[in-house]
Order: C-alpha cells, then sequence, then structure tokens
C-alpha cells in the first residue's frame, strides 16, 4: 500500500472554516483527520501539508511513526504552531488508514477501549447565541432574562454539563475576548470592575437558569494577566464552575493562579508536544491537563 495523494480540505462552518486532511492510498483506503487551526491560519496548515506532501507520496501509510519522524525531522528548526498542528493531522489520518487496512477501530492500536462511554459537556454554551444567532438559526441572546430561558433549553438538552467564555452583558451583549483581538480589552487585559460585574451577570443568570444540577466550566482563554484570572476567578468561584479554563505560557505563574484559587484550574490545550507540556507538569501547574489530540497527534497524546 502507497500514499498517492494528501489533501487539505476545508469546510464553511459558519463564522470560520474548519479544515482536514485527506490521504489518499493507491488501494482505495482514505483517511481522514481534522487539523482546523481555530483562531489562526487555515491557509498556513494547507500550506504546511502541501509542503510535507512529498515526503509521504510513494509511502507505506502504515508505518506511521517513521514517516512522523521524518515530518519532525525536516521541520525541527520551526517547532509548534502550524507546522505541529499540520503533522498532528497528517499522523491521525494515517492511524484512520492503517486502522482500516486492519479491520480495527483506530483505538485498537493504543490498546484498546478504557471506557465504554464518555461524558460530554455543551461547549461555547449560550456564546454562540449571543455572537453568531443568525448563524446557527436560534433565537439571540440580549438580556439576562434570556439568558435564563436559554438554561432552561440546556436542562431539556440532556446534557449534564456545559462550558461557556465570559459575556459582557451590555444593551450588545458581546463575548469578551480580548485574547484572541476579538474584542475590545487589549492588550492590557486589565480587569475593569464594571466588566467583572457584567461577567458575573451573565454566569449568574446562566446558574440560574440551568439549576445547581448542571455543571459550568468557564473557559478564561488568554483574556487577562495574572492577577486578572485569581480577581476574576474569586468572583466566579461562587457560583460552583466545574472548572476554570486559562490559558497560560508559563507555568510557574500558572501555579500560582492555582494556588491562589478554590476552583479547580484546566490548562494547555494550546501546547504542542512532550517539551512544551513537561514544564507544566514539573512544576504542578494545573489541576487538569487538556491536551488536543487534532494537533498533538494520537501517538504524543496517548
Amino acid at each position: 500500500m502507497r500514499i498517492e495523494k494528501v489533501q487539505t480540505v476545508h469546510v464553511d462552518a459558519g463564522w470560520r472554516p474548519w479544515s482536514f486532511v485527506k490521504i489518499t492510498t493507491d488501494q482505495g483506503l482514505v483517511g481522514w483527520s481534522e487539523c482546523t487551526d481555530s483562531h489562526g491560519s487555515p491557509r498556513g496548515i494547507e500550506g504546511v501539508i502541501k509542503d510535507l506532501e512529498s515526503l509521504l507520496l510513494g509511502e507505506d501509510p502504515r508505518k506511521v511513526e517513521s514517516l512522523c519522524w521524518r515530518m519532525m525531522s525536516r521541520t525541527r528548526q520551526s517547532p509548534g504552531s502550524v507546522v505541529q498542528k499540520a503533522i498532528g493531522g497528517i499522523e491521525n489520518a494515517l492511524w484512520d488508514v492503517k486502522a482500516k487496512a486492519l479491520g480495527v477501530p483506530v483505538y485498537e492500536l493504543f490498546g484498546g477501549p478504557v471506557r465504554d462511554e464518555v461524558e460530554l459537556y455543551w461547549s461555547h454554551c449560550g456564546t454562540t447565541r449571543v455572537r453568531a444567532a443568525d448563524i446557527v438559526e436560534k433565537r439571540a441572546i440580549r438580556t439576562q432574562a434570556d439568558v435564563r430561558e436559554f438554561g432552561k433549553e440546556v436542562r431539556e438538552s440532556g446534557f449534564k454539563s456545559l462550558k461557556t467564555n465570559l459575556v459582557i452583558m451590555e444593551d450588545k451583549p458581546y463575548v469578551y475576548m480580548p485574547g484572541f483581538f476579538k474584542s475590545k480589552g487589549g492588550p492590557a487585559l486589565n480587569v475593569e470592575m464594571r466588566m467583572l460585574r457584567s461577567m458575573e451577570r451573565w454566569i449568574s443568570a446562566l446558574r440560574d437558569g440551568v439549576g445547581d444540577d448542571i455543571g459550568i466550566a468557564i473557559d478564561l482563554n488568554f483574556n487577562f494577566r495574572a492577577e486578572g484570572y485569581i480577581t476574576v476567578g474569586k468572583v466566579l468561584g461562587q457560583y460552583d464552575p466545574m472548572w476554570l479554563e486559562i490559558d497560560c505560557y508559563d507555568p510557574k505563574i500558572l501555579r500560582n493562579i492555582k494556588e491562589s484559587l478554590q476552583v479547580s484550574v484546566v490548562s494547555c490545550e494550546n501546547l504542542l508536544g512532550p517539551r512544551q507540556y513537561k514544564p507544566f507538569f514539573d512544576n504542578f501547574a494545573m489541576d487538569v491537563a487538556s491536551i488536543d489530540v487534532l494537533w498533538n497527534g494520537f501517538g504524543a497524546s496517548k
């Protein structure tokens, strides 16, 4: 079996594209994997995949580790970023081909299943109704009353937990995301009391709507500096969140934030490769490490 073609496929997902790697073999087997670069460069991902294609054409797709080391060696001077995201997508598509060739699920290649069921949560819960209600063709959230009413929908959906981002509940509510240059608040990333109270109104109304039995996780992204995460975390902690998700590239600062809060801290979804994760583990910087399998690839993730 040989690799004949490596392609990138972009799908219109409304307010941003989703990207996938497609690997075609000479025996007709096709491997797929997602490799979406959430806030950055779909064309960059596609360009890297195109550049790596020459290392893969004509090779046996079942030699997954050998091909991964080939790609990593060629890109050694440009570690991380869209390069690793492209490699992770290609790796996972290769595992898909190999599993299909063997007639087994991919998880059988990694020691078999650990569990039969995985609990899911409703991601970006409510924020899509704030910023893209027209795209999802749902009633827009404009007031705290709307948030509480939406909470009833969450309860009826069957989800036992949700994850939301921060919303500023003003006359025209908006998702607070200066860390990704998607709202005001940057580059200073300071916490203003007015905005803090507005964020609190969002979480308070959501908790009122879903009740006490639904878990709420809050993603703070890259939106604050260290002291801001602590301030926001202490205010929102009274609403019994499952966890606060905090993006930070400094393990010592993250540990200080964690030790200043009474809420579990999840982090590291933006890290790429074991070397980037190691200092966070060494410093016990977070309670739970979030590993993006799409970007890191199945091998390193496991």
